[in-house]
């Protein structure tokens, strides 16, 4: 994380400690300091809400209000660029609270000297950044956990139950033939035989999730192809929905992949769409229905997006959206596999699946995959 240039937020209501702090920070020659300034507890709240900084400057007096109650409030709200705490005389008690509260430092005013600011600032994005990078690790560690486990469960699955589930798949079946003209009997047949590809297709995505790891069975796919039969299977939802399907596809494109595989994480992210636009009529019955289908070449890759104009995804959903089992959906509608299974697939072909979403304006799921 090697670099010399910082966005820093300076909340404290005193101008002439903004001014001194300012002269202090460009002293310094190694590094260049940009300094945004807040003078109430508002304003800096709505600052640290609403931009990025590498760290902040926070005054313990703003007027009715402490820092010390910024910086609690701050810490509730998981902010993860530094915050050191300023005071104009040294307390150790406000100096224990402060680090209690989450401040990365403790600087008393009456003591500063550029030297010391710049060292303060310094170690503390290090110190936040280090801290992130411990938090990933952790994170992956636990999902390396997680799936490991989980592939033992489906291994087990996949034997305990997918010879019965055959049988039975089998005989409704051969009950289906059997039943002539009863309607009645057919239709729970059918209703049997797809309950069963149901659970054979969970089991499957699994097993797929778990085993991660390069695929060996990529080839080089046509994308127009894939379209047509994804598509085929869905214009019909698009239609009876009322819901717009815009395609920008440059023809023609080819990918490294495998096609059934790539149809499964195209239908899932149309389905998504679909769904996240459901969620936005029940707010508004004139929501814009509208999705659209990307499709262009970029270099050396394919790069592929769904947008939608749904519902969104907060910030904090969109963390948690590619962990296996997890769903926003009402309880019965998802298995929260979909795009967990999708990452794992786009990964086995050396490809990328990223997220950006607006609660309120829609979502926009893009993946990156290498030219065939």
């Amino acid at each position: 994380m090697l670099k010399n240039e910082f966005h820093i937020l300076l909340i404290d209501d005193d101008e002439d400690d903004f001014v001194n702090i300012r002269d202090l920070l460009n002293d310094v020659k190694s590094s260049n300091y940009k300094i945004t300034w807040e003078s109430t507890y508002s304003g800096g709240l709505k600052a640290l809400q609403e931009k990025e900084f590498d760290a902040c400057l926070l005054d313990y007096k703003l007027g009715e209000k402490t820092g010390l109650k910024l910086l609690e409030e701050a810490h509730k709200r998981a902010f993860t660029y530094p915050i050191i705490f300023l005071t104009g005389l040294s307390d150790f008690e406000l100096d224990v609270q402060a680090m209690e509260s989450g401040a990365s430092d403790y600087l008393v005013k009456s003591q500063l000297t550029y030297p010391l600011l710049e060292r303060s600032i310094r170690y503390s994005i290090k110190l936040a950044y280090d801290v992130e990078e411990i938090k990933k690790t952790k994170a992956q560690l636990l999902q390396q956990d997680r799936l490991a486990s989980l592939g033992l469960l489906a291994s087990s699955l996949a034997h305990e139950i997918g010879t019965p589930l055959g049988i039975i798949r089998s005989r409704a079946e051969l009950a289906e033939k059997k039943a002539a003209d009863n309607e009645i009997l057919k239709k729970d047949m059918t209703i049997i035989v797809t309950q069963i590809d149901r659970i054979t297709k969970l089991v499957n995505s699994l097993l797929h999730l778990a085993r991660g790891g390069k695929s060996e069975h990529v080839t080089t796919v046509d994308l127009d192809l894939v379209l047509e039969d994804v598509l085929g299977l869905l214009e019909h939802e698009f239609g009876r929905k009322n819901i717009l399907l815009r395609k920008e596809i440059v023809p023609g494109c080819r990918v490294k992949a495998e096609t059934g595989p790539l149809g499964q994480v195209l239908l899932n992210l149309l389905i998504n769409a679909l769904h996240a636009i459901d969620e936005a009529r029940k707010i508004d019955v004139n929501h814009l229905n509208e999705v659209t289908l990307k499709i262009e070449p970029l270099e050396n890759q394919i790069q592929v997006s769904v947008t939608d104009t749904g519902i969104g995804i907060s910030e904090e959903n969109q963390q948690q959206l590619f962990k296996p089992f997890f769903t926003t959906k009402d309880i019965g509608q998802g298995t929260g596999l979909g795009l967990a299974t999708s990452l794992g697939i786009i990964n086995s072909w050396g490809g990328t699946i990223s997220v950006s979403s607006q609660l309120g304006k829609g979502t926009t799921f893009t993946f990156l995959l290498t030219q065939g």
